[in-house]
């Protein structure tokens, strides 16, 4: 019995039900605030966080993965790189992002992203995650599951601490603080023996520069970039046309959908990803990507039309009456939502087949198209929104499907080889 409740905590899907639990209290202890905008607010300078993040853990992260599925590399190695790497190009965002954003916010004439220390804080809580995020993806690879989850909720618990109101009133620059702290924390610890064993070792090791995951910096940059600043401009759109209040709808029913495209998102990297980079050869890698869209998206797909019809439950059990989305509305972004999941499972293929390229130009083709959609057309209603965004999810799943079966990616050379890929790498 204890052994099979081991397996069941260490199991994909509880890794990523805690992240979830975890941040829908968050979320709910936010939501109970005398000021319903705080949850947009703090969404937006989340949005720096991820952004500063991302530039590096959506392209570094999933090499990251791969390369330690394979399981032929030294992890001291491919940490010191993944470090140096990841590192250098959030150290470049995160210098961009200060510097940049009082002035595209005076630009605009209106505010697009938190400047000022609440800005500041979450850029540089956001540099910190970079470290914990590149463990987080190396611990993926390997399936150490057990680390993936102490690491979540050792990180959360200061947030938690910081959103009950016990020792200080709850705004946006002490929430920024304390996860900023705790996260410093946490990365200075994990990196810390990584960096003395690479200093240790510098005269033998291979130089980091000479790092296959180069490779993936092209694609981290696209997507890390264009899909957290997409987001925000996205809000900051709605809310110029609409309102704040209205923003925070769409805030609630997006953290609400992602109970379930989280979940399978999250078990498509964690499960599927390693299992797509390790297949042998193009069938067998074909045969991973169908059988992820059977056993993930169409019960994923079936999940968002239940949580559409129950949503006057759900919503106000996850935050409050005030959130809930007009049901038309609701519907769009949420048919919207099951194709964006749909369209992860060649995503992650194009990952597992090293094809960055097609990966940063399909970038474009889903949250930037929908942010321009926005702009253009200067929608007014939350109905003509939910439209863009799932008019933008029809194109990108087109384009990732058409780019996995239409474009050979690494297995052109193992075909003319006549060697796998793992000896190849």
């Amino acid at each position: 019995m204890s052994r099979l409740f081991a397996r069941l905590l260490l199991s994909p899907v509880a890794v990523v039900l805690i992240a979830l639990a975890t941040r829908a209290i968050l979320d709910k202890m936010l939501a109970l605030q005398p000021d319903m905008a705080l949850v947009a607010y703090l969404a937006q300078a989340q949005s720096l966080f991820e952004l500063t993040a991302a530039v590096a853990l959506a392209g570094i992260g999933p090499g990251v993965v791969v390369f330690a599925a394979r399981r032929d590399t030294d992890d001291h190695i491919l940490m010191r790189d993944a470090l140096a790497w990841g590192m250098a190009v959030s150290a470049c965002a995160a210098v961009a992002l200060i510097a940049l954003t009082p002035a595209l916010n005076t630009l605009l004439g209106r505010e697009i992203a938190p400047a000022g220390a609440v800005g500041a804080l979450a850029v540089a809580g956001g540099l910190m995650f970079t470290v914990l995020g590149l463990f987080n993806s190396l611990w993926q690879g390997r399936l150490e599951r057990g680390k993936m989850i102490a690491l979540s909720l050792v990180s959360w618990a200061p947030l938690a601490v910081a959103v009950s109101g016990l020792f200080h009133a709850v705004d946006a620059r002490f929430y920024l603080l304390a996860q900023f702290g705790s996260i410093a924390a946490l990365a200075i610890w994990l990196a810390a023996p990584v960096l003395r064993r690479a200093w240790r070792q510098a005269a033998d090791a291979p130089s980091w520069r000479a790092s296959p995951l180069k490779r993936y910096l092209l694609a981290g940059l696209s997507i890390g970039i264009m899909s957290p600043a997409s987001i925000m401009w996205s809000r900051a759109q709605l809310a110029h046309g609409l309102s704040w209040d209205e923003v925070s709808q769409l805030q609630a029913l997006w953290r609400s959908s992602e109970w379930v495209t989280g979940l399978a998102g999250s078990l498509i990297g964690l499960v599927y990803l390693p299992r797509m980079a390790a297949a042998a050869d193009r069938p067998a890698f074909l045969h991973q990507v169908e059988r992820t869209w059977k056993f993930l998206c169409l019960p994923g797909a079936a999940a968002i039309g239940l949580l559409w019809a129950a949503q006057g439950f759900v919503i106000p059990l996850l935050y409050s009456e005030k959130f809930v989305m007009p049901a038309a509305a609701s519907a769009l972004f949420l048919f919207g939502d099951a194709l964006r999941l749909a369209s992860w499972v060649p995503l992650h293929g194009l990952f597992a087949t090293e094809r960055t390229k097609a990966i940063a130009i399909g970038e474009w083709l889903s949250l930037p198209l929908f942010a321009a959609l926005l702009t253009v057309l200067d929608v007014k209603s939350l109905v003509a929104a939910g439209a863009c965004y799932a008019a933008t999810y029809v194109v990108y799943l087109a384009f990732n499907v058409w780019c996995i079966y239409r474009t050979p990616g690494r297995y052109r050379e193992a075909a003319v080889d006549r060697v796998t890929p793992l000896s190849r790498a």
